[in-house]
């Protein structure tokens, strides 16, 4: 297996930390559901809004039966009035609240010793760069003595995570204050004159790895667009040609795959249709248990028939490589 013996270069994105942070529509649900849960005084005067509290609002898509699902709703509920209390939603509640739902899983695994499978598995593979697109911190944290580790988005201080400091943000649901700024690149588009994310992207694309891995990892698409159009062209620029393989792990890789073998023009770009969270528990079980398993293949059928694609597998002992 080429990450096992060779170094590579990985770009992990949400989809490496399924299970244990947010993503897809758990991500820009997060804010906007608990604020229209648990706000207590409603403002008179709608909060002024930036561009993630705008977004996560129009992304999150949910209906009435997502904000009170224990509650039996009856015909003519007024979805208009759901969409007035939202304007209400201040920037500052919105982004902190995100920022201690992302960091809840890095405060658990230091605080209670939990680790998944998702981050061991990289333990096993040759020490290799991961460009990490994630804020939750994981990648460091499990993968960091064996890896180097480009936090390319930033990452939330693991503090966040805890439930003060969760209960103290809640406080900021009926205010409408103005907080300092921090560096996370954080559900927008990537900005070509961001000069740290500029500098990291310098960093990653200054290697030459034997292979290219891209788990979890879109480029941020939206609809025909990305949001991480910066990276995307650093990642084009410099592997335009590339003689090696680039893979592409996602439960749906084909449209990815499609475009970065025209971008790049190359034959090499291999989709491995696969949940990254039950494909590396199921690697990490054929080492563990080789009698229990005819192959890969089988035990991610076998693993997933089991717990579908959202389970976040524990800890077990570590591996000998």
């Amino acid at each position: 297996m080429k990450f096992r013996s060779e170094t590579g270069l990985f770009f992990v994105g949400a989809g490496t930390s399924a299970g244990s942070s947010p993503l897809g529509k758990e991500f820009w649900r997060a804010s906007p559901l608990d604020f229209i849960r648990n706000v207590s005084a409603i403002s008179a005067v709608p909060a002024s809004q930036g561009p993630l509290t705008q977004r996560l609002i129009k992304c999150s898509a949910f209906e009435l039966i997502d904000i009170y699902p224990d509650r039996e709703l009856r015909g003519n509920a007024d979805e208009y009035l759901i969409q007035d209390i939202l304007r209400r939603l201040p920037d500052g509640f919105a982004r902190e609240h995100l920022k201690h739902r992302l960091a809840s899983s890095i405060y658990l695994a230091r605080t209670e010793g939990i680790v998944t499978d998702s981050y061991r598995a990289f333990r096993s593979f040759c020490p290799s760069i991961i460009a990490n697109y994630n804020h939750d911190g994981l990648a460091r944290e499990f993968c960091g003595a064996q890896h180097a580790i480009v936090e390319m988005h930033g990452t939330i201080n693991p503090v966040y995570g805890a439930p003060e400091v969760g209960a103290l943000i809640s406080g900021l649901r009926e205010f409408d204050i103005t907080l300092t700024s921090d560096d996370l690149i954080m559900g927008l588009p990537e900005s070509w004159t961001d000069i740290r994310l500029n500098q990291r992207l310098a960093l990653v694309m200054n290697h030459s790895p034997r292979h290219v891995a891209i788990i979890g990892y879109s480029f941020a698409q939206m609809d025909k667009s990305y949001d991480d159009a910066v990276t995307l062209a650093s990642f084009v620029q410099r592997f335009k040609h590339y003689p090696g393989v680039v893979f592409v792990v996602s439960p749906d890789p084909s449209e990815l795959c499609e475009m970065l073998s025209d971008a790049l023009e190359i034959r090499t770009v291999y989709p491995i249709t696969r949940y990254w969270n039950v494909l590396a528990h199921a690697y990490l079980e054929t080492l563990r248990n080789p009698n229990n398993f005819r192959s890969l293949n089988h035990a991610y059928s076998f693993l997933y028939d089991q717990y579908g694609s959202s389970q976040v597998f524990p800890i077990t002992p570590p591996i000998s490589t």
